[in-house]
């Protein structure tokens, strides 16, 4: 249970923040043949199916490498990411030598 009532929260695969659902970009698996084609969900409307969320266009980018969903980062690149919250603010850990300036 929900001690706060700001409604739905999902994951965004791609970076895996949980924000609310308003915030982001649904894409629905339709059926085909492989890979699996995936379209925008339209805005206030659930389409049936296995849903995927994404946040920012550099989640579209990294969702590439994701083979979970193969596909997606295809149709991701034609939508529009005009979230209320902005662009995707996760970065990547650092890695090698510049990590351990940070300490």
């Amino acid at each position: 249970m929900r001690a706060n009532n700001e409604g739905p929260v999902r994951t965004c695969v791609g970076c895996r923040s949980r924000l609310p659902q308003a915030a982001l970009r649904r894409f629905v698996r339709a059926a085909g043949g492989p890979p699996p084609a995936w379209r925008p969900d339209p805005p206030r409307r659930r389409s049936p199916g296995r849903g995927a969320y994404l946040c920012s266009d550099a989640c579209a980018q990294r969702v590439k490498k994701n083979k979970r969903y193969p596909g997606l980062w295809q149709s991701a690149a034609e939508a529009d990411f005009a979230s209320p919250l902005g662009p995707c603010m996760i970065e990547r850990p650092l890695q090698g030598p510049e990590q351990n300036d940070m300490l």
